[in-house]
């Protein structure tokens, strides 16, 4: 099949989105997200796909498409390092990329489209009726949103039964679990055919049965991290001691076995004597009018983590280098023992 990927910006919307149409299955697909950050996850697809997809990158911007091949490059060698891709597969599906000076191709013959704009619901919403409006009715419109409902997007659409959230995980290029989420007006084919095409691009679909704030991993991991923010407020442990309790206790078993397993080998009488003696002694904090108070500081002084060089640790460029590279090799390490068991 042949591919081409295109990137359009909106002065409206004030961003970049590139679209990317390769042919699957003898189904045309056409991948939509913001340049910025998310060109990892068109360049995931290009690398990680077994067919032979060409993709074509166009950038309004001067030197953009070229930043786009250069970061595909920085997926394929994380990929490679991480025993995900084998060198000579990488370089023959690096081979598959190219650029252009012109914006060649549009949305017409796509037949499944993801929007991974910047989380703001307003502007999805205006993404989601431009598509509306310029895709044929049976094109499915999937949202890589992390929190929003998709009965959100879907209103005041034409035809909102084609509307799906598939929400990935970073590392998108290493982490292979998307959630699927329907709302109840979404057509049952529109969550099959979701699932089927992330299945076919080795990833691991996890299908919910209805919307929830936050979805499934999302809401465990702020139960945690607001238990941890419990923990360290009340002097009981520091950031550090906390993350290496997670990283070399419950979360190897956590990600080799998942909660309810764990919950079985323990033992359900185990937990059910825990529950009685624990939970009531859990933080039960909300923060639906403000966040709490050790978040709301690090945003007002602009402290933010990585991508600012402090958070809760300092982030010199040299620290970051080691951490993802450790990251991604344990990331790695993790996934083929799983693949190997499942």
């Amino acid at each position: 099949g042949a591919a081409v990927a295109e990137t359009i910006y909106l002065p409206e919307l004030d961003m970049v989105m590139v679209g990317a149409r390769a042919s699957l299955n003898g189904k045309l697909l056409w991948l939509l997200y913001d340049c910025g950050k998310n060109v990892w996850f068109g360049a995931e697809f290009a690398l990680r796909l077994e067919h032979d997809v060409r993709v074509t990158l166009w950038d309004a911007r001067p030197g953009g498409a070229a930043t786009a091949v250069a970061r595909a490059r920085e997926v394929a060698d994380a990929l490679v390092e991480a025993g995900i891709l084998l060198p000579e597969v990488a370089t023959r599906r690096l081979a598959r990329l190219a650029t252009a000076d012109t914006l060649a191709e549009v949305t017409d013959g796509a037949s499944y489209v993801v929007e991974a704009v910047p989380e703001d619901l307003p502007t999805k919403q205006e993404v989601f009726r431009d598509l509306d409006r310029i895709t044929g009715p049976d094109v499915i419109l999937a949202s890589n949103t992390s929190g929003f409902d998709p009965a959100d997007l879907a209103k005041d659409l034409s035809h909102p039964a084609r509307v799906v959230v598939a929400h990935y995980f970073g590392p998108a290029f290493l982490i292979p679990l998307v959630e699927v989420v329907p709302h109840p007006g979404t057509d049952p084919w529109v969550t099959e055919r979701t699932a089927k095409l992330l299945s076919d691009a080795g990833k691991r679909p996890a299908v919910l049965g209805r919307f929830v704030p936050g979805f499934v991993a999302n809401r465990l991991q702020q139960a945690l991290f607001r238990e941890a923010l419990h923990l360290v407020r009340d002097g009981v442990a520091t950031p550090e001691v906390i993350d290496e309790v997670a990283r070399f206790s419950f979360g190897p078993r956590l990600a080799a076995l998942g909660p309810f397993t764990v919950a079985d080998f323990a033992g359900l009488d185990v937990y059910a004597a825990l529950s009685t003696n624990v939970w009531p002694d859990l933080s039960a904090e909300t923060a639906s009018d403000a966040p709490p108070a050790e978040l709301a500081t690090h945003v007002a002084s602009g402290t933010l983590g990585v991508k600012t060089g402090a958070g809760t640790y300092p982030w010199p460029p040299e620290q970051v280098q080691a951490v993802t590279a450790r990251r991604n090799r344990a990331l790695g390490d993790a996934l083929r023992g799983m693949r190997d068991d499942d």
